[in-house]
């Protein structure tokens, strides 16, 4: 599974980070690291440049973000199914798996939030699709004690009038808690199937994915009914006039934004990963042979360019089941990453992604995520920003993307790491 190429990189890896296993699987980290890349350069694009940025048609970038989903099904799922498959088949230690959840995420987030919010004091007040498009209107710092702790619970995008504040990306971290708590339960769900069913490991594996699947696609064909039923401009609009409903089903300070961002319509996303981690192991434990493995390989990479037109069609028509493809192509990219691995075959896509700019980035992959967001508000709040122009474009671009890394640099070494190196020793323990 982990290529002798990795042998040379450090032991840290966001990959161990976010799973309980401690094998490190060869290029994931450098998809995160380009990932992570692609939404800072898409929102800094969108943000101060929307005429270039849509001319060179980089408002895909901004989607990026899906991949990391669908990576999280496929890390965490992992260890399951690998037990699953044993003859004691016992399932890995939920206490250790929640500790491990915990030290990964709120350390590094509740650092950023408390000083993005408290000394640069710029995160978003207000709901930014009630502000003008561009500019630093409503943000500030949050001092209401219910939006406040909302956001330090990462529970304000379950609360209507707080969706989208704080540190606005931070909302993909609750969509993750959500699926972190449910895949215990899956998980006791196929280990207790696994002892009363007459039925191979990996098939009975397939069941926590299915429930995932059905609950996701039954919350996104109800999409246009409670679309249809809640008012979304429940809000003073914008000076910059109107603003598109469907913005604000999706974004905007209502229920329908609530549903739309919640786990009922994106579990799905998780499930991809899950399917491939299913994948994955069968390839590894000869279950699917070699032959058949390659022959799943070729109808992988015609399956891509396929399922990237579909999405983008889905897209354009605004269909609930657009983000569903595009979670599909993240993990058949995924799958075309990996899959030489689970035969033994080092994998050179897999060795390019293991770049080490790539790999560092995916590291500090989280920090940078969150950190991107208040220095890009920061840098049009002190007049910095250039113009709605290719060269101004990439000057934003460039001036976020260094001081974003810097800073989470910094805030992964003095607070994350720290964090994940206890979470260890208590492991250990």
């Amino acid at each position: 599974m982990t290529d002798k190429a990795a042998a040379k990189l450090p032991i840290e890896s966001q990959v161990i980070a976010s799973s309980p296993t401690r094998g490190r699987v060869v290029g994931l980290d450098g998809i995160r690291g380009l990932g992570c890349l692609a939404v800072v350069v898409g929102h800094v694009g969108e943000f101060y440049t929307p005429e270039t940025h849509s001319k060179a048609f980089l408002d895909v970038l901004g989607l990026a973000l899906i991949l990391f989903f669908v990576l999280s099904g496929f890390l965490l799922f992992l260890p399951y199914v690998r037990k699953l498959t044993k003859p004691d088949a016992a399932m890995p230690d939920t206490r250790q798996y929640f500790l491990h959840r915990v030290f990964r995420v709120f350390p590094g987030y509740l650092a950023i939030f408390l000083l993005a919010n408290f000394v640069f004091q710029a995160v978003y007040v207000e709901n930014p699709i009630t502000q003008v498009p561009g500019s630093g209107d409503g943000t500030g710092m949050i001092t209401d004690p219910g939006k406040l702790l909302a956001n330090l619970t990462l529970m304000q995008t379950y609360i209507p009038d707080y969706v989208q504040t704080g540190i606005n990306p931070s909302w993909s971290l609750t969509l993750e808690i959500a699926f972190y708590l449910s895949l215990p339960l899956l998980g006791v769900l196929v280990f207790a199937l696994r002892g009363r069913v007459n039925m191979h490991p990996l098939k009975l594996a397939l069941v926590a994915p299915a429930i995932l699947l059905a609950i996701a696609y039954a919350g996104r064909l109800l999409t246009p009914y409670v679309y249809s039923h809640v008012n979304v401009h429940n809000y003073e609009p914008p000076a910059s006039g109107y603003m598109p409903d469907i913005w604000l089903q999706n974004w905007g300070p209502n229920l329908a934004a609530v549903f739309s961002r919640s786990f009922l319509t994106n579990a799905d996303l998780f499930a991809y990963g899950m399917l491939a981690a299913i994948l994955f192991v069968a390839i590894e434990q000869a279950v699917i042979s070699r032959r058949a493995a390659k022959w799943i390989h070729r109808v992988d990479i015609l399956l891509l360019p396929v399922f990237g037109v579909l999405t983008i069609a889905l897209l354009q028509a605004e269909n609930a089941f657009g983000y569903a493809a595009l979670g599909i192509v993240s993990a058949l990219f995924i799958v075309l990453v990996i899959l030489p691995l689970s035969w033994g075959t080092p994998s050179w896509l897999a060795r390019g992604l293991d770049w080490k700019p790539f790999y560092f980035v995916g590291l500090i992959s989280m920090s940078v995520y969150l950190w991107h967001y208040p220095v890009l508000l920061l840098l049009g709040r002190f007049d910095l920003n250039a113009g709605d122009s290719w060269g101004g474009m990439l000057q934003n671009m460039g001036v976020v993307t260094v001081v974003t890394l810097v800073l989470s640099t910094i805030t992964y070494y003095a607070v994350e790491k720290p964090g994940l190196d206890l979470a260890k020793k208590f492991r250990k323990r």
